[in-house]
C-alpha cells in the first residue's frame, strides 16, 4: 500500500493533496524564491548545514527576511522521513518569498513561505553519463547562475536546445564569454595529467556543496576560466551534485560530428572516488 506524502509548510504537517497555495504568492507568479536538493541517507540529511548556510546566504543577498539558523527544517525532514516511510532519497525545501500585491518590485513585507518534501530515491538504470553542448548559455553575474532560484528555465531548456546534431543525457553549458561553466544539474570537473581543473565561480558557476568538499579536500584543485578546449585535452571528466555524488562522464558530444570519449578514470579520479565513499 503506497503512504499518502505528508509535506511540511510554515511549520505545520500536513497532507500534500491538502495544499493551498496563493495565487499572488511570489514564487508561483514570479518564480521569486529559492530552493535545496538534499541527499538523504537512512533518513538523515547529508550535510544539511552546508545546504541552509546556501540557502540563508541567497535570501539574505536578495533581500528575503532571515529564514534562522533552520533546526525546525532540520528536524521536520527527519520526521517527513518517517512519516513517508523514506530512508534513502532525496529532500526538497521550497523558499518563496510570499505573497505580494502585483509588479515586480519587491514588498516591504511578506512572509515567507517555506515548504519541506522528501522523495524516495530514483531507478538507477547505471545509464553511461553522455553530455551533450548545448546552446544555452550561463550569464555572468546573473542571480539566476548563482543561486539556486526557482526560475530554473534554462537548465529546464538545457538539455532541449542543443547544439546541431549533438546527442546526450546531460547538458554541458558555456558561459556567455564562452567559457566552460558546469553541466545541466551539476558542477563540471575535468583530469589532464595529474592536475584537476574546475571553472571558477565568475563562470556562472553554482558553488555546489559537493563542489565546495571537493575543493577543501583536494587543495590542488585548479580553479579558472577555461575555454572548451581544455577538454579536448582531458583524461577523464566528471560531474558532481549532491544526489549523485561524483559521476564519471563517458562522452561528450560537442556537434558537428565531434564526440569526445573517455575511456579510463585514472588515479586521480579513484582518489576522489575514495573520498567520496568514506565522506
Amino acid at each position: 500500500m503506497s503512504v499518502e506524502e505528508t509535506v511540511w509548510i510554515n511549520g505545520v504537517f500536513c497532507a500534500a493533496k491538502d495544499i493551498v497555495w496563493p495565487l499572488s504568492d511570489r514564487g508561483l507568479s514570479l518564480g521569486d524564491g529559492l530552493f535545496e536538493t538534499i541527499c538523504l541517507q537512512k533518513g538523515n540529511p547529508r550535510f544539511f548545514s552546508a545546504h541552509w548556510q546556501r540557502l540563508r546566504n541567497s535570501s539574505m543577498e536578495l533581500l528575503f527576511d532571515d529564514i534562522g539558523n533552520g533546526e525546525a527544517a532540520l528536524s521536520a525532514l527527519h520526521e517527513l522521513a518517517i512519516r513517508n516511510k523514506i530512508k534513502n532519497g532525496s529532500a526538497r525545501i521550497l523558499l518563496s518569498r510570499g505573497v505580494g500585491s502585483r509588479g515586480i518590485n519587491i514588498p516591504n513585507s511578506a512572509r515567507a513561505n517555506l515548504l519541506l518534501r522528501v522523495f524516495p530515491e530514483p531507478v538507477d538504470t547505471n545509464q553511461p553519463l553522455h553530455l551533450a553542448l548545448s546552446t544555452i548559455r550561463r550569464v555572468q553575474g546573473n542571480p539566476s547562475s548563482v543561486h539556486k532560484t526557482l526560475s530554473h528555465i534554462d537548465m529546464v531548456m538545457s538539455r532541449r536546445l542543443l547544439v546541431s546534431g549533438a546527442k546526450g543525457n546531460e547538458s554541458l553549458l558555456l558561459d556567455n564569454e564562452g567559457h566552460l561553466s558546469c553541466a545541466g544539474t551539476a558542477n563540471l570537473f575535468w583530469i589532464t595529467g595529474d592536475n584537476i581543473y574546475t571553472p571558477s565561480i565568475s563562470c556562472a558557476v553554482l558553488a555546489g556543496i559537493t563542489r565546495a568538499r571537493l575543493l577543501e579536500k583536494f587543495g590542488n584543485i585548479k580553479t579558472g576560466e577555461y575555454p572548451l578546449e581544455n577538454l579536448r585535452k582531458a583524461d577523464a571528466v566528471f560531474i558532481t551534485n549532491a544526489l549523485i555524488g561524483v559521476k564519471a562522464v563517458k562522452q561528450i558530444d560537442l556537434g558537428d560530428n565531434e564526440i569526445l570519449q573517455f575511456a579510463g578514470s585514472g588515479s586521480q579520479f579513484k582518489k576522489i572516488i575514495y573520498f567520496m565513499k568514506r565522506a
